[in-house]
């Protein structure tokens, strides 16, 4: 009897424990100090300084309040829509925005339900990963202008985000991602899950069992290999230890459905878009070849780079400036096209 009693007290806690699903989220990255740490390890042209900041704002999407960082360019005729994976944010992603501000376009970069600033429905038991693309896709309609090349660059999990978004939405003029890893394939979920047993054989089971363990939270550093979003282990410490990125809590019904979703255009249809694929060439949580399979598959004009030298989370040179370079070519020839 005792040993029930305890059993069903530990159950219980795990229960209580697991069903919160985040800390109190701030209105602006002003009030908190975290994403100052990621400096550290940049090169200066990709470093916050006081005169680079951008423009905080919310939107609201669905009943979410979606927290958007915005590197305002008067008269741009591009935008470029930054796009996280797990374990990212907005503000994290800014940093390429920096990089590139003599490219002349405006970038935004919104923290998708879950991470960042963005604020949950206090009645929304769990964010499925549909809703990602659902409010990515109302996102794109809301900045759509006319004379301006609208482009989503998605880095990490978000390049396949960024894929899914592009198909559902179908009227974006480019695509740019760093690496195009689809969770359906078994070789991916075992590159990107924590280890094999959860991939093969603990998601499956979550599967099975959904109707209850999808409002259950857990960190996402459980569930994957954050330690190779760098190849430095201090920096990528950072990330692990961000509340409003890598230590953000996921739920099991996110992973749940980020593992099964399909794009509305399998690769072999998709001709919405140009796509530039320029993936880092030391990325061991990602590998080059899951992502060219994905790549080669698609039959709209495309282009393959390699970032030398860069890991997952790509800022080391020479291949940050081979983005640079690449992101640079590609979005010369979309303005050079005519509508």
């Amino acid at each position: 009897m005792k040993s029930l009693l305890r059993l069903f007290s530990l159950v219980f806690l795990v229960t209580l424990f697991s069903c919160v699903s985040s800390i109190e989220k701030p209105d602006s990255y002003s009030k908190i100090s975290h994403w100052h740490r990621y400096q550290h390890f940049l090169p200066d042209y990709l470093r916050f300084k006081k005169n680079n900041l951008p423009k905080e704002e919310f939107v609201t999407i669905m009943d979410y309040q979606v927290h958007v960082d915005r590197y305002i360019k008067k008269d741009a005729d591009c935008k470029i829509i930054l796009i996280h994976g797990g374990g990212g944010n907005g503000r994290i992603l800014g940093t390429i925005a920096v990089g590139l501000e003599s490219l002349g376009c405006e970038w935004v970069a919104p923290d998708l339900p879950g991470f960042g600033l963005t604020k949950i429905p206090d009645d929304k038991r769990y964010v499925p990963y549909e809703d990602w693309v659902l409010v990515l896709n109302e996102f794109i309609q809301k900045e759509k202008q006319r004379n301006q090349k609208l482009i989503l660059f998605g880095l990490s999990i978000g390049g396949m985000l960024a894929y899914q978004t592009a198909a559902y939405n179908g009227e974006v003029d480019g695509l740019i991602a760093t690496t195009l890893v689809d969770p359906r394939n078994s070789k991916v979920r075992d590159a990107i899950a924590s280890n094999r047993f959860f991939s093969r054989v603990g998601m499956p089971i979550n599967s099975v069992f959904s109707f209850v363990t999808n409002g259950m939270y857990f960190p996402i550093k459980w569930f994957s290999k954050m330690q190779y979003i760098t190849n430095d282990p201090s920096f990528s410490k950072v990330f692990a230890e961000d509340p409003y990125a890598g230590g953000s809590k996921v739920s099991l019904g996110f992973l749940n459905t980020f593992l099964n979703y399909s794009p509305k255009l399998e690769p072999e249809k998709f001709e919405v878009c140009p796509v530039l694929l320029a993936h880092p060439n030391i990325d061991p949580w990602t590998p080059k070849e899951l992502s060219k399979s994905f790549f080669d598959r698609i039959p709209s004009k495309k282009e393959y780079v390699e970032l030398t030298g860069a890991g997952h989370f790509p800022y080391e040179e020479p291949g940050v400036s081979e983005l640079k370079e690449s992101i640079t070519n590609f979005v010369g020839q979309l303005r050079s096209k005519k509508d």
